[in-house]
């Protein structure tokens, strides 16, 4: 191998280098279609499974806090109802009248207690922390143990209590703790303590008198015998809220402590019931009573519910990988089957490319590479056939070069011998002697080094100036002949020997065969230049052809193995190989009236 070739192959082997292999991308095409749709079917399964799941998780807790908020409210439509007898009893007959004693006020206070403990809440009063009865006159009853009067009542609590019967007169209403009439004193700690109030108006049915306010102060446990055991997922809690957002029951949870957690639930809405997720992390689900105006609400994290969908995606991740690994064998495995015959043949290719043209490809494959394999052993053939083909040409055209080498040692001889009988003609006074010798001379010398592929136009007119003047002398006066050359068509180069083919079928076809004797014939030959091409054309006045004959010759043209008109088919195929269709010989005659052959070659001008 030659240092060129060495280095060509080199850059070959760099340039394979940072190219990308078949291989490679078929195996990340393969990976992409099989793997992209895996991670978007895995997002969108997780995704559209955790929105579902969501949703049927928010439903969950929106009916178990509706079902709960239903459970408080038959609780308090059972204290509701409890009221009831108080309602539309007669009035209270041990009601202490304006100017009692305090005996009587004792008495009468003592008398209440006993009515509401043993008879009219007798089965709930363990969730009783106390019942108030305050008349219009401001006396005040109580079931608690120590009397108490009406000064001891708080007096904005009072009447905020009031001014909300007032509005509504006909139903109970409910408080939360902080509007409670009495200060609550504890001897010791308990865990029992007092909570929610309700409130109703008491009016005499037959008088349409007021009797007074009938007060209902509740301990813990009437709110936590229905709310304490409802369990919210593991770290959630249910929540009771009054009218102002404010807590009236909360199971103990950290929640309660978060402040836009607090935030969210001040701004729930005042009626209707819903659910919303806070910040992204946590869920609310609530529902406002319509008989208490309370709103029960759930607060859980997002993370807890959605815990069972996390067992889901970690088993979506693992069908993925599995997936995805099955993906890179199938892919690793499709590609290299794909691409070995490719890889193969290049290297076939790359053998050929070092000169090695004896490589051919035995291998069977797919079709479509079956088909290039056949046509790259077809093409390492055809280059074997042109390369014997071009060694041949090659051998011929030394062996050619060696003929003419040997052939110009003759003409040397020729034209002393010819220079001799030149001389000689001038001696004795032979001048049509010597002007043929001369035209002879010229001739030759024009034909025997005209080797080259191209010549200028002038030259090519001179050379069938010296053949035209033999023939002139050669028939006398039988013949003229007329030349002209555009001065712009001079340099034009043309294929050497084109002409005098012509001019000579000229002779031999139209003059010498037809013309009477005393008249003269005419050929006459015309380059004229028109933009890009050069027109040339070669006409006589001799005898024509028919319309038969001259498509014989026609169709002969174009007919190599036929051996008639040799002269002709040899002129139009260089001018064809040269020049291309443009050079086609267009011939016109008619019987009688002589010829015409006209071609046309580039108007270029280049070196000759």
């Amino acid at each position: 191998m030659t240092i060129s070739q060495s280095k060509e192959a080199d850059d070959m082997k760099a340039r394979s280098t940072r190219q990308i292999s078949i291989r490679t991308v078929l195996i990340s095409c393969f990976l992409a279609l099989m793997i992209f749709p895996m991670i978007v079917i895995t997002i969108v399964t997780y995704h559209k499974e955790n929105e579902i799941f969501q949703n049927q998780v928010s439903r969950f807790l929106l009916q178990t806090v509706v079902q709960t908020s239903r459970s408080l409210d038959a609780n308090l439509a059972e204290m509701d109802r409890l009221t009831w007898p108080i309602l539309y009893r007669e009035p209270f007959d041990f009601l202490a009248k304006p100017g009692d004693s305090s005996y009587e006020l004792v008495k009468a206070a003592e008398k209440f207690k006993e009515e509401m403990v043993h008879q009219y809440f007798r089965g709930r009063i363990n969730e009783v922390s106390a019942v108030y009865f305050v008349t219009p006159e401001r006396t005040l009853l109580s079931t608690e143990s120590a009397f108490q009067t009406f000064e001891q009542v708080i007096p904005g609590n009072f009447q905020y209590i009031t001014e909300r019967l007032e509005q509504d007169p006909l139903s109970i209403h409910w408080f939360s703790e902080k509007y409670a009439i009495m200060t609550h004193r504890e001897a010791f700690t308990t865990r029992i303590h007092p909570s929610v109030l309700a409130a109703r108006k008491i009016v005499d049915s037959n008088r349409v008198e007021l009797q007074g306010y009938f007060i209902m102060q509740f301990n813990n446990l009437f709110l936590e015998d229905v709310l304490q055991n409802v369990q919210i997922g593991k770290t959630g809690s249910l929540l009771l809220l009054d009218q102002g957002s404010e807590l009236l029951f909360g199971q103990q949870s950290p929640y309660l402590r978060n402040e836009r957690i607090r935030q969210a639930l001040g701004r729930l809405p005042a009626n209707g019931s819903g659910t919303e997720v806070i910040d992204g992390k946590w869920i609310v689900a609530y529902v406002t009573s319509q008989k208490s105006k309370w709103t029960m609400a759930a607060v859980m994290p997002l993370a807890e519910l959605l815990e069972p969908n996390r067992l889901l995606l970690r088993n979506l991740l693992i069908i993925a990988g599995l997936g995805a690994a099955v993906s890179v064998f199938v892919s690793l495995s499709l590609a290299t089957h794909i691409s070995r015959p490719v890889v193969y043949l290049s290297q076939l290719m790359l053998k050929a490319s070092y000169g090695n043209l004896d490589v051919r490809h035995t291998n069977e494959s797919y079709r479509e590479i079956s088909i290039l394999q056949r046509n790259f052993n077809n093409m390492m053939e055809r280059i074997q056939e042109l390369l014997a083909a071009v060694e041949k040409e090659q051998r011929e055209k030394q062996q050619a070069s060696m003929r003419a080498l040997q052939m110009q040692i003759h003409p040397h001889f020729l034209y002393n011998i010819l220079d001799t009988i030149h001389w000689m003609a001038k001696k004795y006074k032979a001048e049509q002697i010597g002007k043929l010798v001369t035209s002879l001379g010229k001739f030759f010398r024009l034909s025997l080094h005209a080797g080259n592929d191209r010549i200028p136009l002038e030259q090519e007119f001179r050379h069938v100036a010296s053949y035209l003047e033999l023939q002139a002398i050669r028939f006398r006066d039988k013949v003229v002949y007329r030349l002209q050359l555009d001065e712009r068509a001079k340099q034009v180069p043309i294929v050497p020997l084109v002409l005098q083919p012509i001019v000579e079928n000229a002779f031999e076809h139209g003059i010498t065969q037809s013309l009477p004797e005393g008249v003269v014939g005419e050929i006459t030959i015309e380059a004229t230049y028109s933009g890009d091409k050069v027109s040339i054309r070669i006409t006589d006045d001799g005898k024509g052809m028919s319309g038969e004959t001259l498509q014989e010759l026609l169709q002969s043209l174009g007919q190599t193995e036929k051996a008639e008109h040799i002269g002709l088919r040899n002129v139009q195929q260089r001018l064809q190989l040269a020049f291309g269709p443009m050079s086609t010989l267009h011939i016109e005659s008619r019987e009688g009236s002589g010829t015409s052959v006209s071609f046309d070659i580039p108007a270029e001008e280049g070196s000759v």
